[in-house]
């Protein structure tokens, strides 16, 4: 007579385990996901990071290169909105400036800051011995033609050293920005600034 009720109990328990081993297997296929997904975006994060870092290095690279060059063989299109676009190489194991392995670097918004007559007591320099002079590279700011050797100042002639020099410093700003497809949205904008000698007749281009 009891042997009904033993397996409807038998067949409730089987029932709550099947449940149970549901549910179970429900959570871990999420916690599963979630790490999956987890992992994804970390490594997405990582490589964006990376790209970030090298369009950076870029621009820096795109910048110290134009203010290592002269100041007379700057391209005019710095000074505009857009620039000048230049490719710049990554620094990987090929070296012929593709797309793969470049990056497209916009010059641009150069603009004079600050521009100054030097002083000539700025320019006069004294050795042990006593003897005020001017260096080499410095004798075109009086008028000289920069000839090897010192040229000695005579302190007790006429003049002051507080008067203009023949020469000025400009201090320009200039941008770079990173603007490459492998960047999706980002454009990584690098500034930075240099003080320029000139000649002080060319003073007024150097800062229109």
């Amino acid at each position: 007579m009891k042997m009904p009720s033993v397996r409807r109990a038998c067949r409730a328990q089987s029932g709550a385990v099947l449940m149970i081993g549901m549910v179970m297997l429900l959570m871990i296929s999420l916690i599963a996901i979630s790490v999956i997904r987890l992992s994804t975006r970390h490594t997405q994060i990582v490589g964006n990071e990376q790209v970030r870092t090298e369009a950076v290095a870029a621009a820096n690279y795109a910048l110290d290169t134009v203010m290592n060059q002269p100041y007379t063989s700057w391209d005019p299109s710095y000074r505009t909105a857009a620039g000048s676009t230049t490719s710049v190489n990554l620094g990987t194991s090929k070296t012929a400036d593709s797309t793969a392995v470049s990056m497209n670097v916009a010059v641009k918004n150069l603009e004079c800051k600050r521009a100054r007559v030097i002083k000539s007591a700025e320019l006069v320099q004294r050795n042990s011995a006593g003897t005020y002079y001017v260096a080499p590279t410095d004798t075109s700011c009086f008028g000289g033609g920069g000839s090897p050797g010192l040229t000695i100042v005579d302190t007790s002639a006429t003049g002051s050293p507080s008067d203009n020099s023949l020469c000025a410093t400009v201090l320009y700003d200039m941008q770079a920005q990173a603007n490459d497809p492998k960047l999706l949205n980002a454009a990584p904008l690098v500034q930075q600034g240099v003080e320029v000698r000139t000649d002080i007749t060319a003073l007024a281009d150097s800062c229109s």
